[in-house]
C-alpha cells in the first residue's frame, strides 16, 4: 500500500473519533495544541501534503520531521499523530498491538479520571494495523513503538528504586 493511501485510511478512521464523548479541549483548555516553536508532532511518511498550511514542518537532530502549529488549524487537515494523542498502538515484543495512553503526552487525560472513547481506542489499535503496510510509515511506526517500550521500561525501573 502506498504511504499516501496508508495516512489517509488512518485519517478516514478517526475522522469522526476523539479520546473522550465531549470536547476533552475543555478540559485542559486545548493544551495538546500549544507548544513553542520547537515543539511539535511526529509526521509519519507520505503525511506532509495532507496538512494544513498553518503547520510549519520542522526536522530535528536526528532527522525526524515534526508539526509545530499555533494551536488553530483545520481538525480535518492535522497530523496523524495528533490525531491518535494521548494514545499510541504499540507495537509489543509479541508481534500484537497494544493501544496505551502515551508516556511521553503531557495530556490531564492520563491521570486515569476520565474514561475514554472505547471505540477511539479501537480505531488507535487500527491504526497501528495500518502504518504496517507500507514500509516507510511501518520503519518510523516501530522505531517509535522500541523508544516507547524503552521508556517505559525506564520509567519501570525507576519506580522500582524509589
Amino acid at each position: 500500500m502506498k504511504k499516501e493511501d496508508v495516512i489517509l485510511t488512518c485519517y478516514s478512521l478517526l475522522r469522526k473519533e476523539t479520546p473522550l464523548k465531549e470536547d476533552c479541549g475543555k478540559i485542559c483548555n486545548g493544551k495538546c495544541c500549544k507548544g513553542d516553536e520547537n515543539t511539535g508532532m511526529i509526521i509519519f511518511p507520505g503525511e506532509e501534503k495532507f496538512l494544513d498550511e498553518n503547520i510549519e514542518i520542522k526536522e530535528t537532530e536526528n532527522g525526524v520531521k515534526i508539526a509545530v502549529c499555533n494551536g488553530a488549524c483545520d481538525r480535518n487537515k492535522r497530523p496523524l499523530s495528533c490525531r491518535i494523542y494521548p494514545l499510541f498502538p504499540l507495537m509489543t515484543e509479541n508481534g500484537k498491538i497494544k493501544t496505551i495512553i502515551d508516556i511521553r503526552a503531557d495530556c490531564p487525560l492520563k491521570n486515569g479520571e476520565y474514561k475514554f472513547n472505547k471505540a477511539f481506542i479501537r480505531k488507535v489499535k487500527r491504526v497501528g494495523k495500518y502504518l504496517l503496510l507500507n514500509e516507510e510509515t511501518k520503519s518510523v511506526y516501530l522505531e517509535l513503538s522500541d523508544e516507547i517500550t524503552e521508556q517505559i521500561e525506564l520509567l519501570e525501573k525507576l519506580q522500582k528504586i524509589f
